[in-house]
């Protein structure tokens, strides 16, 4: 199996012409630059092609976006620890699956996938599902089951105290904060936005100095200014990704921007200077 990436195009996915032989496309939403996918266009670029259309979504996003299955979407997958559980770096954490009405019963119990390990090798991992299911039950010992469904109670117990009206201000809440941050960094000297396309929670920045320098500078002052996108962009080199979250205050976002400002400015040098 091949897998191929599609370029970007102002910030968001720009699908080449699809061959017949294309069996998935696969976008993230918003993707990794924070920008909003045009879901509906992607999904039907993958129908024409006879491919399956598959959307990673956000959770949070989608109570103000439009639906991955109002938009056309076969499969819409995701991560779930935004809805209520911790960041635990690696730890417990449950994600969702879902599907149409027509792909319900065509969906495996379980999926196996390629990967590498730590020290490069070939390995192959099972999803959608635990140990347990391998271990004769008077042998299972560990509580994985457990520690999963506890992760998976945590979300919907979350999802039930917002309720329906409950998650839409939290999405309001987190994009009003998002547009404020996004002003107020790109009003900074030397910053410009990288793309112009709507985002709700993250969205990425232009330095025009070096971005490993100036994030040093801010994490200084005790900020965390952004993540260098240059690690999986290599294209951006002086790239900011920036995350704000329902928690971030007004006061934190100003914070953000005067220690980025700074940062930026004695990075810069004076005006017209040779770096």
């Amino acid at each position: 199996m091949e897998i191929v990436e599609a370029p970007l195009n102002q910030g968001a996915t720009a699908l080449p012409d699809l061959s017949d032989d294309v069996s998935a496309v696969i976008v993230q939403q918003p993707n990794f630059l924070g920008a909003v996918e045009d879901l509906t266009s992607l999904a039907g670029a993958a129908h024409e092609a006879g491919a399956l259309s598959i959307a990673a979504c956000d959770p949070l996003p989608l109570a103000l976006l439009k639906t991955p299955g109002e938009c056309g979407v076969d499969i819409a997958v995701g991560e779930g620890q935004t809805l209520g559980n911790r960041l635990d770096f690696g730890g417990p954490s449950f994600g969702f699956f879902a599907a149409t009405q027509a792909l319900m019963r065509r969906m495996p119990g379980r999926i196996a996938g390629e990967t590498k390990d730590v020290d490069g090798k070939r390995g192959f991992v099972l999803t959608l599902q635990t140990r347990e299911q391998h271990i004769r039950r008077e042998k299972a010992t560990s509580n994985i089951c457990t520690a999963q469904a506890l992760n998976a109670l945590a979300g919907v117990i979350y999802l039930s105290w917002l309720g329906r009206r409950g998650i839409v201000e939290l999405a309001e809440l987190m994009l009003q904060r998002t547009a404020y941050a996004r002003d107020r960094l790109t009003s900074i000297d030397g910053v410009t936005e990288l793309h112009s396309r709507p985002v709700v929670r993250e969205f990425a920045i232009e330095l025009d100095a070096p971005a490993a320098q100036v994030i040093a500078r801010c994490r200084e002052q005790g900020v965390n200014p952004g993540y260098p996108l240059a690690r999986d962009y290599p294209e951006h080199e002086n790239g900011l990704l920036v995350a704000i979250t329902e928690r971030r205050t007004r006061a934190q976002i100003d914070r953000l921007t005067e220690a980025l400002g700074a940062a930026v400015a004695a990075e810069r040098g004076p005006v017209g200077a040779a770096r």
